[in-house]
């Protein structure tokens, strides 16, 4: 049995992490208009038979799809036909990277990057299946801000909303981007109208003060989940103008439990700092073991 040195453990240990961590959400903002590239890398020097780009919203319709050496455009969302493509078809050094050109605000969205491919070990094909690489885009006009919130799942959040204590609100309306014609929630003539809201919301949402006292229309939002991802916005109808008029966008981000406050953005750093202990009591193990075995040899 070779004996194993500290320096190729710590590499192992080190390439382990690095290979984890490469599942973390990225954050992506652009405007109506823009060409993106929601950034996706493969490992090296393997084989790679499937890229699949996804939505989570589009259910079993994706936004592109390679395999067999070509692109399938079968099952793609109508949405992204003619709008897609690889950044390098070649797919050198595992570049899988997605091209969206003239992106739309409903191209706000979770996406996922899958990848599946096939290396030579021992003289037989290994198929490998990565974890998938995880992008929130954000397309918003430019004259808008912003707000980032980070909640986790199962927690009741307020998203923030409020209008000038002057106006009279007829109507708010909260909906998310990608739902296209469906609400977040409806608030009309002093009633939520519910045959418009999208199903996952019903039940779980409404106003924080229905009065709108000082007017604030934020909505609070029950049992969040992962699907709750997205960008939402906040609108008004006023009767001065008999308009709706855009007063808040929030983009809202829902993780695990336990991977918000005082930890990075990809929750790891609990997890490198015990990759680290590990390593370091590893290795006095094995030297341990290595320094018994020739005191053995020598009594012998």
């Amino acid at each position: 049995m070779p004996a194993l040195t500290s320096a190729s453990l710590c590499c192992t240990l080190i390439s382990v992490c690095f290979l984890f961590i490469s599942a973390d959400q990225i954050n992506i903002k652009a405007v109506p208009g823009q060409t993106v590239t929601l950034p996706c890398q493969a490992p090296k020097h393997t084989h790679i038979i499937v890229v699949k780009w996804s939505r989570c919203d589009l259910d079993t319709e994706y936004v592109l799809l390679y395999r067999d050496e070509q692109f399938d455009p079968e099952n793609q969302h109508p949405s992204f036909k003619n709008r897609v493509d690889l950044q390098d078809r070649q797919m050198k050094d595992g570049d899988v990277s997605l091209i969206l050109k003239d992106v739309m605000i409903n191209d706000t969205g979770t996406y996922k990057c899958h990848v599946v491919q096939t290396k030579t070990n021992q003289g037989k094909r290994v198929y490998l299946k990565t974890d998938p690489i995880i992008i929130n885009l954000s397309v918003v006009l430019p004259d808008q801000k912003v707000d980032n919130i980070t909640a986790e799942s199962g927690q009741n959040i307020v998203l923030p909303c409020r209008a000038p204590n002057t106006l009279l609100i007829p109507a708010v309306e909260w909906s998310r981007h990608d739902l296209e014609t469906q609400s977040v929630l409806l608030y009309w003539k002093k009633e939520i109208v519910t045959y418009l809201q999208h199903l996952s919301f019903k039940n779980r949402v409404d106003l924080q003060d229905r009065q709108m006292k000082d007017g604030d229309v934020s909505l609070i939002l029950n049992n969040v989940t992962i699907n709750d991802t997205g960008t939402y916005e906040c609108r008004i109808f006023t009767n001065e103008r008999r308009s709706w008029k855009s007063s808040s966008i929030i983009s809202l981000r829902v993780v695990p439990p336990g991977q918000t406050g005082g930890h990075t953005e990809d929750g790891s750093v609990g997890l490198i700092v015990g990759l680290i202990v590990f390593a370091v009591l590893l290795v006095e193990i094995v030297v341990g073991i290595l320094i018994y075995r020739k005191n053995k040899q020598k009594t012998n």
